[in-house]
């Protein structure tokens, strides 16, 4: 296990979730609301986001739009840039399924707009050793560190290495650091035997012990009740704690992060219409990043981060909010939902299938909590509750303090959520406190 003690007393992590926006540059706008989130950020001695998106001017950008995306093509003047580092903000992550909704050079255009606004980001980079590898933040405190890492991407986000052929070496491939995991729909042993005799010759063995049956890119397990479990890759996954250790021997501060949308529902988020074959399919393959319920390799891969050497964990992906854990005096945020979530007012999404979503309020709540370190374990965390306006202004997806009412239900909401995992949060004067 790590050594604990490095993190300097009175150290303080400001952490927030995704950064879907804003599209607009926040020069010259007068919001007093806002300017109360931005205050919250500059105070602390590292503030966090997760930087869903590309940042560059679309008018003379000479890539093209990718034709496999996260969900969009979301994309930020690269203004936004040096408005991330001025409202505080001063490590963001990028490994996520957005990173390549502009293609590689999409990414490559982002990660150069961030680093010359003195942007620090982790979880992406040119080739998969940058992607891997921590990014360090000066702090007044010493140097921080961040690890990020997504399980949710397009299959070519990836970075990956230089290819050699014909004795020329090609640069390697701009990408994002991967936990690839597998989905697997477990049924009983009737229904996978059925299953195998259906397949024929296009079901293959898989698993481990060859237990499992693969079918296209779906997996399926005998087990003795029915469900769905998501399995993270274990040579992906060690990579991603050597990742840990190694900014734990060079930073004070060790932040670990990833995108996961995954979940331990078994139930889409977008209705199927009428009987769509494919909205079924992602029944099984993609339960609703709604659910409370984290999938199951979540937790472990959290607490083994903690033991690696991270200080604090963040989950971001979810929209909407998640419990609190303290795992060995190291906070565990299980989702913090959004920090900016722009769609110019309109609170839902058709996808081109003609499917309707929704956004239910809980997208438009979240929580900045503020972490205090002393003798290198959490001391306390504020969880500043925050609404996020849904509007046609240019202050559209900002967020902003939360009134009393709002404010009251996003923290008995996280209260609930937390005590799930053994946290005691109380309610002083419209903010929410840990003491572990």
């Amino acid at each position: 296990m790590a050594q604990s003690g490095s993190v300097p007393d009175g150290f303080t992590l400001a952490a927030s979730g995704d950064m879907i926006g804003p599209y607009v540059t926040m020069k010259g706008i007068n919001d007093g609301g806002f300017e109360q989130v931005a205050s919250l950020l500059r105070d602390a001695d590292l503030a966090y986001a997760n930087q869903e998106g590309a940042i560059f001017d679309l008018s003379t950008f000479p890539g093209y739009p990718s034709a496999e995306t996260g969900g969009g093509y979301p994309v930020s003047p690269s203004a936004v840039a040096g408005d991330i580092r001025v409202m505080g903000i001063g490590v963001v992550s990028k490994a996520n399924n957005h990173a390549i909704d502009w293609g590689m050079q999409g990414l490559v255009a982002t990660l150069k707009a961030l680093g010359g606004a003195g942007v620090v980001q982790a979880g992406a980079g040119i080739g998969d050793a940058q992607a891997r590898a921590p990014g360090y933040v000066r702090t007044p405190k010493g140097t921080a560190a961040l690890v990020s890492t997504a399980s949710t991407f397009p299959p070519a986000s990836t970075a990956g290495p230089a290819v050699t052929r014909q004795g020329a070496t090609s640069s390697p491939r701009p990408g994002i650091s991967p936990l690839n995991v597998k989905h697997i729909r477990l049924v009983t042993k009737d229904q996978f035997e059925a299953l195998r005799k259906i397949a024929g010759p296009v079901g293959y063995a898989a698993g481990a012990r060859g237990d499992e049956l693969r079918i296209g890119d779906q997996y399926f397990r005998a087990s003795p009740a029915e469900g769905t479990t998501v399995e993270a890759d274990p040579s992906d996954k060690a990579a991603v704690l050597a990742s840990i250790r190694e900014a734990r021997k060079k930073a004070r501060f060790v932040l670990f992060s990833i995108h996961a949308h995954e979940t331990a529902g078994d139930e889409d988020d977008i209705p199927p219409v009428d009987f769509e074959p494919m909205a079924l399919h992602r029944a099984n393959e993609a339960p609703s990043p709604d659910d409370p319920r984290p999938a199951a390799f979540l937790p472990q891969l959290f607490h083994e981060a903690t033991d690696a050497g991270a200080d604090a964990v963040v989950r971001t992906g979810p929209h909407v909010l998640n419990g609190i854990e303290v795992h060995n005096g190291k906070p565990i945020f299980y989702g913090l939902g959004s920090l900016f979530l722009s769609f110019h007012g309109v609170r839902g999404y058709t996808a081109p299938s003609g499917q309707r979503k929704n956004f239910p309020d809980e997208w438009f709540e979240t929580v900045v909590p503020v972490c205090t370190y002393e003798r290198g374990r959490v001391k306390e965390i504020w969880l500043h509750p925050m609404t996020i306006e849904s509007s046609t202004t240019n202050t559209d997806g900002f967020p902003h303090p939360a009134d009393p009412k709002h404010a009251g239900r996003i923290l008995e909401r996280v209260k609930k959520m937390s005590s799930k995992y053994g946290t005691t949060v109380s309610i002083e004067g419209g903010i929410g406190v840990i003491c572990p």
